[in-house]
């Protein structure tokens, strides 16, 4: 497999793992402006592909948006849902018990 491949095959898995429960970017405070939600409730940026820098919120706050690779060490509400996290636990607590 070329690197390339394997790269946006691991890119695609990662993302795979979002439930689009929309926590990360503000769906149950003051949410991103470009955070929409579809007709069966889940959640999705308009502006993915292009979204990291500063971005406004429905209030007008101003924030820098990051990957969330780069929040995981952090809180926000509803961040007990996120399955990112989810994920880095259980990768954790498997990887302490093999120590």
């Amino acid at each position: 497999m070329e690197y390339q491949t394997y790269q946006i095959q691991k890119e695609k898995e990662f993302e795979d793992i979002c439930l689009r429960c929309g926590n990360c970017c503000g769906a149950r405070d003051d949410p991103c402006i470009h955070l929409v939600k579809d007709s069966q409730g889940k959640f999705f940026c308009d502006i993915y592909e292009s979204r990291g820098g500063v971005q406004k919120t429905r209030s007008g706050k101003f924030f820098v948006c990051v990957s969330i690779r780069d929040i995981l060490h952090k809180d926000w509400l509803g961040n007990w849902n996120c399955a990112y996290k989810k994920s880095l636990i259980g990768f954790l607590e498997k990887d302490n018990n093999v120590h």
